[in-house]
């Protein structure tokens, strides 16, 4: 991967500074005042705005449109907002465009200067009920002046391998990390997108679909970082390939383009629907992947210790068996009690007839 940071890219940094217009109230400051600060729009909770933000917006306006311009050409680099980095093929139009804000940038200055003064004087007549302090706090116009300035420097990206690590582990990390940061950016400018309202439409004209074709042109600056980002490429064109290239886009195709767009809009879907493409899923099963094909379940199946199983008797066993012959039981009788006699009665002998009388 050392061809990719030789070869392949560069590092911009672009310093901005510029007059903020704003000051912090003194303890003095608010003593002179009695205490408390009077109320006004050019005061906000102990800040003063000593200059009006209208005399500063042509700064602010460069600074905005160099970075917008720029980002079609370049990836945000190591989470510096002023530090991007650019492929070598590009160097030379990312160049032309810090040129061309330079130059706006020195005319904003000199008008600045020009302007200093009177521009002090009509905010002070704009909040005459704060006068006292802001004059008292008025940076002085050489001093505000000095305070902008604009420069831009240009590296080599090395790699610096941490204690332990290769020095191409170091060289992947940073390359794998401007890979993820491209899907980021791409992903950053889907979701403005979602969130317009003309998404929430049931149509959108051509203009629509721009942001898109931008994202392709951004991604084909970079396709040397990863291979599936000519799979997020390739997804994009040919669901655009899809849609009508005139007039407005509705019905069904309205919905495969919200579909793009809510894929897109997020960096993990984004990356994993570039995988997909990459290893050969069509762009229709990515954007509405098929439903599972649902199988009958089967009968349960009953564990093999609940189910009856009938006992055969080896025909060892059965040859061998000997018969068993049952005896029937005699019946039950109950024992006779023997008879007992009955009783015998004999008179007694006063009553017995006497033999010898006549």
């Amino acid at each position: 991967m050392q061809n990719v940071l030789d070869d392949k890219l560069v590092l911009v940094t672009i310093n901005f500074g510029m007059f903020g217009g704003y000051r912090r109230a003194t303890p003095e400051h608010i003593k002179k005042l009695g205490g408390k600060l009077p109320k006004s729009k050019a005061i906000t909770e102990g800040s003063i705005k000593v200059l009006p933000n209208d005399a500063l917006a042509d700064f602010q306006a460069i600074r905005r449109s160099l970075f917008r311009n720029l980002s079609k050409l370049s990836i945000r680099a190591f989470d510096a907002h002023n530090v991007v980095a650019i492929p070598r093929d590009e160097l030379s139009a990312a160049e032309k465009l810090i040129r061309d804000a330079s130059v706006d940038f020195d005319n904003a200055k000199n008008r600045l200067g020009n302007d200093y003064d009177a521009v002090f004087e009509q905010h002070v007549a704009a909040n005459p009920e704060a006068e006292a302090i802001l004059r008292s706090l008025k940076v002085p116009c050489a001093v505000a002046v000095a305070k902008c300035h604009f420069s831009k420097h240009i590296f080599q990206i090395k790699s610096l391998a941490r204690e332990g690590q290769g020095s191409e582990e170091g060289i992947g990390a940073i390359v794998n990390g401007l890979g993820r940061q491209l899907y980021v950016e791409v992903a950053a400018e889907m979701q403005k997108l979602s969130e317009n309202a003309v998404m929430l439409r049931s149509r959108v004209g051509q203009k629509s679909v721009r942001p898109i074709k931008a994202a392709i042109e951004k991604m084909r600056k970079f396709t040397f970082l990863d291979p599936a980002i000519q799979g997020a490429i390739d997804l994009m064109c040919d669901t655009l390939a899809m849609l009508p290239s005139e007039g407005y886009i509705e019905g069904k195709c309205f919905d495969v383009l919200q579909r793009l767009v809510r894929i897109t809009s997020d960096a993990d879907d984004l990356l994993n629907a570039a995988s997909k493409v990459t290893n050969g899923i069509t762009v229709n099963d990515v954007l509405f992947p098929p439903s599972p094909v649902e199988h009958p379940q089967p009968e349960p199946v009953l564990p093999m210790e609940t189910m009856p199983v009938p006992t055969q008797t080896p025909a060892a066993e059965v040859a061998t068996e000997k018969p068993i012959i049952v005896v029937p039981s005699a019946p039950s009788v109950s024992p006779v009690a023997p008879a007992v006699p009955a009783p015998v009665f004999r008179p007694r002998a006063s009553l017995r007839p006497n033999a010898l009388t006549f």
